[in-house]
């Protein structure tokens, strides 16, 4: 009999599934749909916490990761980073490369993940909107520079095909639904085929929700979770809008391509690798 394969998920709330929970609360993911399609003897383990930063994936729930011993692993992080004040992309960068290194030199087969656009599901203030552009794009660009250094398997998301379609999302338009993480689960599939056998990940029946159940869950979870993040999130925001209308104001510099907080990066930059 083979030896098994050991599959752990590491990273943010995309790893843990968030979005795609039962009426019990329990979350499941694309991690788990791809889990169950893997046609081999197989360990799964989920060391994934919603909220996690690249420092703490690399601090607290790599050590858990590698005690696992894992021949198959998926990093999902960067999501949380772009949203805090302290973010520094080289600083992600070196703890990306960090966690990949190590679970490389267990040979294990790492899976990354790019960032989607959120500006094309939310309508946020052109200022916070431009902030957050140019840091998603530099976090794709250190993961796309990390995986090609590690030769990892790196599954672009603007690529799938309607990803932007809102029975993609959940209701708070940031998280992949149920069906949003079983298309993830059968993207990665994709890309894993070539050395694990992977059976096609089903596509569950869509429930839209109606409008009366998207309020009420706006009500009973949205809100308190809205309010929660603003205590931590929106003081760093408005520091961050504030320093860049200041800093564009004395550097005389107004373009989209602009980034004041970190020159060595533009928008040209964006598609090409950049070492920390």
């Amino acid at each position: 009999m083979s030896s098994p394969i050991r599959f752990v998920v590491l990273g943010d709330s995309a790893a843990a599934g968030i979005g795609d929970s039962d009426k019990f609360g329990n979350n499941f993911g694309w991690g788990y749909y791809l889990a169950r399609a893997i046609q081999s003897p197989l360990v799964y383990a989920n060391v994934s916490r919603p909220g996690a930063q690249s420092q703490e994936v690399r601090d607290v729930q790599l050590k858990h990761a590698l005690d696992f011993k894992p021949n198959l692993a998926a990093v999902i992080v960067g999501g949380n980073d772009v949203l805090r004040n302290g973010f520094s992309p080289q600083r992600f960068h070196q703890n990306l490369r960090t966690i990949v290194s190590e679970l490389t030199a267990l040979n294990s087969t790492v899976l990354l993940l790019e960032l989607h656009d959120p500006n094309k599901l939310l309508r946020l203030p052109k200022t916070l909107a431009g902030i957050l552009d140019r840091r998603i794009n530099m976090v794709n660009s250190m993961t796309r520079a990390v995986a090609e250094e590690f030769s990892t398997k790196l599954l672009q998301t603007r690529q799938i095909a309607d990803i932007y379609s809102k029975d993609m999302w959940h209701v708070d338009r940031m998280h992949p639904s149920k069906k949003g993480h079983q298309h993830l689960a059968k993207n990665f599939r994709k890309i894993l085929l070539d050395e694990i056998a992977v059976a096609p990940v089903r596509i569950s029946p869509v429930h839209v929700k109606t409008r009366k159940e998207s309020i009420s869950w706006m009500l009973l979870k949205g809100t308190p979770w809205f309010f929660k993040r603003c205590f931590d999130l929106l003081p760093a925001v408005l520091f961050l809008i504030t320093k860049e209308k200041i800093l564009n104001a004395f550097s005389g510099r107004r373009g989209k391509e602009d980034n004041v907080h970190f020159a060595n990066f533009t928008q040209s930059q964006s598609t090409e690798a950049i070492s920390a």
